[in-house]
């Protein structure tokens, strides 16, 4: 049932990419893609991997089969898996916040973990330093149980600091494909009937919301249609978080589909700025 709900979705934003790329066209230069502005190619909004689960350091197997694009050239692929961590980290806070620890530890990342090191040669190939040593510090901290401000604080400022400059429309592309990673997420962790049988993706999948939450709000806005476009996109990812039922629930009414939809509709709207 997933499965086939994750095609349709899939097949319904194609073809309304496709008519909207159409139309595009007829009022753009031949030299100007689907991406458009050195941005890459646009990202699919269907995730084609799954995962079982997620250990301590370890990648989920959907996240690592959303990934595309080079991001030591590609603002896009660059700015998502920034996110990715972020977003782990999101959830690895609001977990350890509320007495949580154990589940919180599953989200903290080391500087060995797969999702940073795919990461430094880009920081490499961007004149980055890279924020190794803040991830360090806060695994540290939260796993002798003390207090995180600090250590948190610390690496959330550091990863702000390697987003790199980048157009409305970079800013909604990466949202878009953060948005179908966590609805990846959301369809591994949450069965049919609403019954939670992977917290850990589940979670992931708030995480990445939130993440996108920031990118979205990491930059200006330049004209009506871009600020119409920004203001659009937040709405769903309001939407989509409305879906969650909190971080340590068993059970949510939520829905993929919702998810999936957010993605969509983001990126038909950054594809027509």
């Amino acid at each position: 049932m997933k499965q086939k709900l994750k095609l349709i979705t899939s097949l319904s934003t194609l073809a309304l990419t496709g008519a909207l790329a159409v139309t595009a066209c007829s009022g753009e230069g031949e030299g100007e893609g689907h991406g458009g502005e050195g941005e890459g190619a646009a990202t699919s909004i269907s995730g084609e991997g799954e995962s079982e689960g997620e250990g301590l350091g370890g990648e989920s197997e959907g996240e690592g089969a959303a990934s595309s694009g080079d991001p030591a050239t590609d603002d896009i692929e660059y700015l998502y898996r920034l996110a990715l961590v972020r977003g782990h980290l999101i959830a690895f806070r609001e977990l350890y916040d509320s007495g949580e620890q154990e589940m919180a530890l599953g989200h903290s990342k080391h500087p060995q973990s797969e999702l940073y090191a795919g990461l430094a040669p880009a920081f490499e190939a961007r004149s980055k330093p890279g924020f190794a040593d803040q991830l360090s510090a806060l695994a540290s901290a939260a796993e002798a149980g003390g207090d995180i401000d600090d250590a948190y604080n610390a690496v959330a400022d550091a990863i702000a600091a390697h987003f790199p400059e980048m157009t409305v429309k970079t800013r909604l592309l990466a949202v878009s494909k953060i948005v179908s990673t966590a609805a990846d997420e959301f369809d591994i962790g949450v069965e049919d009937d609403g019954a939670i049988s992977n917290a850990h993706e589940y979670q992931d999948a708030y995480g990445f919301l939130n993440a996108a939450r920031m990118v979205l709000a990491s930059g200006e806005t330049s004209d009506m249609a871009e600020s119409e476009a920004v203001a659009m996109a937040q709405e769903q990812l309001d939407i989509a978080l409305s879906e969650f039922n909190g971080l340590a629930a068993a059970t949510t009414e939520g829905a993929a589909s919702v998810l999936y939809g957010a993605a969509a509709r983001i990126e038909i709207v950054a594809l027509g700025l």
